[in-house]
């Protein structure tokens, strides 16, 4: 008995993942979960570019751009789309009150890119994590492809950031700063 009850806390609990479609029909995802870490820890973890390679491994070079503030930084981003690898930047803002990181594209190969991260606390200290995407690649039926790629890799990018956010809570003050 003592077994089941030490299995069953160390359950986690699985992704929500859902497909969606954003505006002018572009095809999206949502996935939501649950992080065994502070709200701030993982908040600072999806903000911090340096970190992004270990948990988002297509993005074969990042730049920052211009000069970053605490709450708004563009990135120029190469990565491997499996179906194409296009370059784009992004403009990241940072709401730490909201729990939010949203994100657009603002040049490159991609008519469409917009997203965010929301991060809400949970009662026993650790985190709902919800993650959106939304890309056009530009290409008619493209686009659902490389959602349907997306999908399939939501969960490995899921625990990378459960992973990450666990050795983060370990060694780091959670800042919240680029």
């Amino acid at each position: 008995m003592l077994s089941l009850v030490v299995l069953s806390a160390l359950a986690v609990a699985a992704p929500v993942i859902t497909p969606l479609t954003g505006a002018d029909d572009t095809p999206g995802v949502r996935c939501a979960f649950d992080v065994d870490a502070p709200p701030a820890v993982v908040l600072d973890l999806l903000w911090d570019v340096s970190r992004f390679k270990r948990i988002f491994p297509d993005i074969k070079e990042l730049t920052v751009e211009g000069t970053p503030t605490p709450t708004q930084l563009d990135v120029r981003f190469a990565v491997d789309a499996v179906v194409a690898s296009p370059t784009y930047t992004l403009r990241r803002v940072l709401d730490v009150k909201a729990g939010d990181i949203r994100w657009k594209n603002i040049a490159g190969d991609l008519p469409v890119v917009v997203g965010r991260w929301h991060v809400a606390p949970r009662k026993d200290g650790g985190s709902d994590v919800a993650y959106e995407s939304f890309v056009d690649v530009g290409v008619p039926g493209v686009s659902t492809i490389y959602r349907n790629i997306v999908l399939s890799k939501l969960h490995q990018m899921v625990e990378r950031v459960r992973t990450a956010a666990a050795q983060a809570t370990k060694t780091t003050p959670a800042t919240a700063t680029p």
